[in-house]
């Protein structure tokens, strides 16, 4: 994307080149020295710049652009720029980082209000779909406007009403093989081009597991034992969608629950894996003694578990409780996500979106033929904890109905709505 951006400044803007700067702060020039004299490379490398650019930085009557990537290697870096910004230089930074967002943050606040803030997830299914079946691209284009309000029945309605034109058998069968596609490639671009599992799985765990426990945790807390880490990271992956037990994978890592309790909270800041406690009918929830954790990306359980994640596998249950989780997470407007279980496991519900005062319990049941235990078990559940005028959503392989209070979605449906 940089690339890309420094491309369009030369071509298209006819931005001299020796404007534009581009450095990689986990360069080994800067990499190998004390973090002290980090800093001092890079304001040594600026003044190189101005030299270069045949202007002093600061008088300069042309825009400047300074792009710096990995940009959390360098000790304080925010402090840097800030100055620059402060004195008025004529710089436009663009910084980028493969640290997550929430890693990020404590830096950004430093920068409030000066800054344009872009966070990269992993694609969703309605842009895996528009890469790679651009035959697609206007269908997908439409959605791009609208708002899809979870709590709402007339965008639910609206929105879904929008894809009945997609809903013959013939179309259903592709979108359902779409979604195949998406659950097997998962959403990070840079691991559609291997070849083999093996490959992938060393990059996931290589990029995904080791960077995030060895480098970008330390960002946060210095970690004594990072290897407790990394083995959690990879349980979490390898069974997602399941509640946690801390007590045996305490036992199995050889640690204790207290260390993996603390662990956790920091495991969430990378944005790799996410927890979803269970449902308690209040709206603020005070103490967890329940949760499950959900991957980011099938594609991280896979590299774990070396087993294609198919939505015709053992593991197609999980595998799509995680594809809906991930779309959940993105609709906007929402307070929480909980799962709900009775005590005696009699009845359960994979999701319950609250917005506001309003929850829509959620089923995910990917099966060609439904029965009456799903569709009963949400609609007691809207009965007991819902409004007037509330709803569930069942998501499934083919069946489609959106009158409510059941509204009854295919799977490739659901996941077009993020």
């Amino acid at each position: 994307m940089i690339n890309q951006i420094i491309k369009h400044l030369i071509e298209e803007k006819k931005v001299r080149v020796n404007h534009i700067l581009f450095f990689s702060l986990d360069d080994p020039l800067i990499q190998q020295l004390p973090p002290r004299d980090q800093g001092t490379l890079l304001e040594a490398l600026l003044a190189q710049w101005a030299q270069v650019a045949g202007t002093a930085l600061r008088t300069s009557t042309n825009t400047l652009y300074c792009f710096l990537d990995e940009v959390q290697r360098l000790p304080c870096w925010e402090l840097y720029i800030k100055r620059y910004i402060d004195l008025r230089y004529p710089i436009r930074f663009i910084i980028s980082g493969s640290a997550s967002h929430t890693i990020f943050r404590k830096s950004l606040e430093s920068l409030l209000g000066r800054l344009v803030d872009i966070a990269l997830p992993p694609f969703t299914f309605r842009e895996y779909v528009r890469f790679h079946h651009p035959e697609h691209k206007e269908f997908l284009s439409n959605f791009s406007s609208e708002t899809f309000d979870i709590g709402d029945t007339s965008s639910l309605k609206k929105f879904f009403k929008s894809l009945s034109t997609k809903s013959s058998p013939e179309s259903m069968q592709q979108w359902n093989l779409y979604a195949e596609e998406y659950a097997t490639a998962g959403g990070f671009p840079q691991l559609w081009g291997m070849r083999g599992a093996a490959e992938r799985a060393s990059f996931v765990d290589h990029q995904f597991v080791e960077r995030v426990t060895l480098e970008d945790l330390r960002l946060v807390k210095e970690i004594r034992r990072p290897e407790i880490f990394h083995q959690f990271l990879r349980y979490a992956f390898a069974r997602t969608g399941q509640e946690y037990n801390l007590e045996e994978l305490a036992a199995l890592i050889h640690t204790t629950r207290v260390t993996l309790t603390e662990a956790l909270p920091l495991l969430l800041q990378t944005e790799l894996i996410r927890k979803v406690e269970r449902f308690t009918g209040k709206p603020v929830r005070l103490r967890s003694t329940h949760a499950k954790l959900y991957a980011a990306d099938p594609m991280l359980m896979q590299a774990i578990t070396k087993v294609t994640t198919s939505l015709a596998g053992q593991d197609r249950g999980r595998i799509t409780e995680t594809l809906v989780h991930n779309v959940i997470r993105l609709f906007p407007g929402i307070s929480d996500v909980s799962y709900f279980r009775e005590p005696r496991g009699e009845s359960e519900i994979d999701f319950v979106v609250r917005i506001g005062s309003r929850v829509v319990p959620i089923e995910v049941y990917y099966q060609s033929n439904i029965d009456t235990k799903h569709r009963r078990t949400v609609q007691e559940f809207v009965s007991k904890h819902a409004r007037d005028g509330n709803f569930g959503i069942l998501v499934t392989k083919d069946s489609y109905n959106i009158s409510l209070p059941l509204v009854e979605i295919p799977l490739p449906f659901f996941l077009l709505a993020a």
